[in-house]
């Protein structure tokens, strides 16, 4: 999901599809590095919201160019797999 933006059509649906499903997943807020740090966190509750995230959901930021919430993000997964 892109943080700059609400979630998508599609992001709506992929997230409806796991939570419906019960399957573990992760939603990866990503392009965290595009946003001022004040935009951060009303962005992430926005995509909470909209995705209908409970609080035990997992929502991860990420930023691929500056590795921003890379270990966390891999913590999140190992988590769900068991690992």
């Amino acid at each position: 999901v892109d943080v700059r933006h609400a979630p998508t059509n599609n992001d709506i649906t992929m997230a409806k599809w796991f939570l419906d499903s019960g399957c573990p997943f992760v939603v990866v807020a990503n392009k965290l590095d595009k946003l001022k740090k004040s935009e951060i966190e009303p962005n992430l509750q926005l995509i909470r919201d909209t995705l209908e995230l409970e609080e035990q959901d997992c929502l991860s930021s990420f930023s691929a160019e500056k590795g921003t919430g890379k270990n966390e993000l891999l913590s999140a997964i190992s988590q769900r797999l068991g690992v």
